[in-house]
C-alpha cells in the first residue's frame, strides 16, 4: 500500500488557485471584514461602514463623448493601464484586447503589463493612491478583495454589465447563467470573473474509439470502463496524492448533487452536522470506494503531484481523469498530438436522480477589478467591455483552450481543440442545469481534504472513515466561533 504524503508547501493546483481567488472575495459574506483586514493588504482610501463594508461607487465618465459606441465616455487621449496575472492563461489575450481597444478608440494607448506577484507589486500603488485602471486579481499572491471592498477601494461594475455590448444588446444578456454571482456582494458587482470552468471527467476520444468504449453517463458505466481497462492492463484513474487527491472529492460532491439536488450542496455549505451522511453523499463516496477496492487507481499516486498524475494519464497509463476545463492548457507539451482530449459531465449515480445527465458543475473565475481611485476607470471599464466581445472571447478560447463567460463565443470547430469543443458542448447541453458549492472555498478546506482523500484512494481507509473525518472538518469550522460563517440560500 502507498504511504500518503503531506501536501504542505507543494505547488498549488488550478483548483487551489480558483478556490483562493473565490475565497478572497467571498470572505465579505462574513460579518467581520473591516479596516484591520485591509490594513494587512492595502490602505489609502475609503472607510468601512459599521456593517463591515463600503461602496467605492462607480467610475467617473472618461471625459469623451458618451454614446452607445463609447458608453463610458472614454477619452482617446488618456492612456489605460492594465495589469494581468501571468499564470496559466498567460497575457497574450489581454495584449490582443488592448490592440482591439486601440483600434476602436482612435489609437488610444493601452498599456498591458503582467506579473505573478499581484499583491507585492500593487499594494504600494494602492497605498499611494496610484493603482492601475483595471487588474486581474488572481494567483497565489492576489490581493484581498474583501478587504479592498470594505474600504471602498474597488469600483462597482454594475454599469459595465448594463452597458451596450459591442455585439448588440447589453453585456449582461451576452453572459452565461450564473457568471456574475461569484463577483457580486450585497447586490453589487465588484469583480468580473472572466474564465468559465467546466468540471468534467476527461478521456482520450481516440483511445475510446479504438477500444470500442463509450463515454460514461452513469457510475456503472464508469466501472464498466474500469473493467475493460483492467482487461487491457490499464488503470481507470490516476491521482496526484501529494497535492490533488481532492479532485476526487470534488467529483464525489458533484455526483451527490446530481443525485440529490442542490439541497445537498446547501447542507454542505451550511456545515450541517449530518452533511456527509446525506444519502447522496454516502452513495457518491461509496461509489469511489468501489473503484478503489477494484484496484482501478494507478499505484504510486500517493507520492506524486497532480502534473505527474496527469502526465501518467495522457501518456496512456490511466484512461480517465477528473478535472476542470483548464486541463488541456495545463498539459500542453505533454499530451500527444493525437490524444483527442475530451470531457463528459461527471456521472450520475443513478438514472432517477434529481438532475439530468447533462447537468454540470461550473463556475466563473479569474476576477478582473477596477480600482475606485483609478486615474482612468472609464478606460478600465471599456477594456473589460472589449474583452467581453465575442471576438475577444473567441480569441481567448483560441489562445488558452479555455472558455469565457461570454455565450456562444466558441466556434463549432473550437480551433481544433477537442477539449474546448467538448467543454462548449457541455455548456450548451446543460443550459440552466449548472451548479456549484462554496464551503471548501469559503473556509479554505482544501488542505483538510487532501490527506483524507489521498489515504482513501491509496486504500488506507474506507468510505465510512472518509465521511467521518470529512464531517469532523465541517464540525470544527461550525463550532469555532472565531470563524465568520456564511449565509446559505436554498
Amino acid at each position: 500500500m502507498d504511504t500518503p504524503s503531506d501536501s504542505t508547501n507543494l505547488p498549488l493546483t488550478p483548483l487551489d488557485r480558483l478556490a483562493a481567488s473565490r475565497r478572497r472575495f467571498l470572505a465579505l459574506a462574513g460579518a467581520g471584514v473591516g479596516a484591520g483586514a485591509l490594513a494587512a493588504c492595502a490602505t489609502g482610501g475609503g472607510g468601512g461602514d459599521e456593517d463591515g463594508g463600503s461602496d467605492g461607487g462607480g467610475v467617473a465618465e472618461g471625459g469623451g463623448e458618451v454614446s452607445d459606441e463609447n458608453p463610458f465616455g472614454v477619452d482617446p487621449s488618456q492612456p489605460v493601464e492594465v495589469v494581468i496575472f501571468n499564470g496559466g492563461y498567460g497575457d497574450q489575450y489581454a495584449i490582443d484586447a488592448g490592440k482591439a481597444m486601440s483600434e476602436l478608440h482612435d489609437g488610444i494607448e493601452v498599456n498591458v503589463s503582467s506579473t505573478v506577484d499581484i499583491q507585492p507589486e500593487l499594494q504600494p500603488r494602492f497605498v499611494a493612491g496610484e493603482p492601475p485602471d483595471v487588474f486581474d486579481n488572481s494567483g497565489a499572491q492576489a490581493m484581498n478583495s474583501a478587504a479592498l471592498i470594505s474600504e471602498g477601494q474597488l469600483a462597482t461594475l454594475d454599469e459595465l454589465i448594463k452597458a451596450p455590448s459591442i455585439d448588440g444588446g447589453t453585456i449582461e444578456e451576452s453572459l452565461l447563467p450564473g457568471a456574475l454571482e461569484p463577483g457580486t456582494y450585497s447586490g453589487k458587482l465588484y469583480s468580473l470573473n472572466y474564465v468559465y470552468t467546466v468540471f468534467a471527467l476527461w478521456y482520450s476520444a481516440k483511445q475510446f474509439e479504438e477500444k470500442g468504449w463509450s463515454a460514461p453517463v452513469t457510475w456503472d458505466d464508469v466501472m464498466t470502463v474500469g473493467e475493460n481497462a483492467a482487461g487491457e492492463g490499464l488503470s481507470l484513474f490516476a491521482f496526484g496524492g501529494q497535492n490533488a487527491a481532492d479532485y476526487y472529492h470534488t467529483m464525489a460532491i458533484a455526483m451527490a448533487v446530481k443525485q440529490g439536488g442542490k439541497e445537498v450542496a446547501a447542507a454542505l455549505d451550511s456545515l450541517d452536522a449530518g452533511a456527509y451522511e446525506q444519502d447522496a453523499v454516502v452513495q457518491a463516496i461509496d461509489a469511489i470506494g468501489e473503484a478503489v477496492a477494484a484496484d482501478f487507481f494507478l499505484p504510486g499516486g500517493a507520492g506524486i503531484k497532480h502534473t505527474e498524475a496527469q502526465a501518467q494519464w495522457v501518456t496512456g497509463k490511466a484512461v480517465m481523469y477528473p478535472s476542470g476545463s483548464w486541463i488541456e492548457n495545463e498539459q500542453k507539451g505533454v499530451t500527444p498530438d493525437d490524444f483527442a482530449m475530451t470531457g463528459c459531465p461527471e456521472p450520475l449515480l443513478s438514472t432517477d436522480g434529481a438532475m439530468p445527465a447533462e447537468a454540470i458543475h461550473g463556475t466563473a473565475g479569474e476576477p478582473f477589478q477596477v480600482p475606485a481611485q483609478a486615474k482612468n476607470g472609464a478606460g478600465g471599464l471599456e477594456f473589460l467591455r472589449v474583452m467581453l466581445s465575442k471576438e475577444q472571447a473567441q480569441n481567448f478560447a483560441k489562445v488558452t483552450s479555455s472558455t469565457t463567460i461570454v455565450k456562444d463565443s466558441v466556434p463549432e470547430d473550437a480551433f481544433g481543440s477537442t477539449a474546448l469543443a467538448s467543454a462548449n458542448e457541455m455548456i450548451q447541453a446543460a443550459g440552466e442545469n449548472v451548479f456549484t458549492w462554496n464551503f471548501t472555498d469559503w473556509y479554505g478546506l482544501g488542505p483538510d481534504f487532501k490527506p483524507i482523500w489521498n489515504e482513501f484512494l491509496s486504500g488506507g481507509i474506507k468510505a465510512d472513515e472518509v465521511r467521518e473525518r470529512s464531517q469532523a472538518v465541517l464540525d470544527r469550522v461550525r463550532e469555532d466561533d472565531s470563524i465568520e460563517k456564511f449565509d446559505v440560500e436554498g
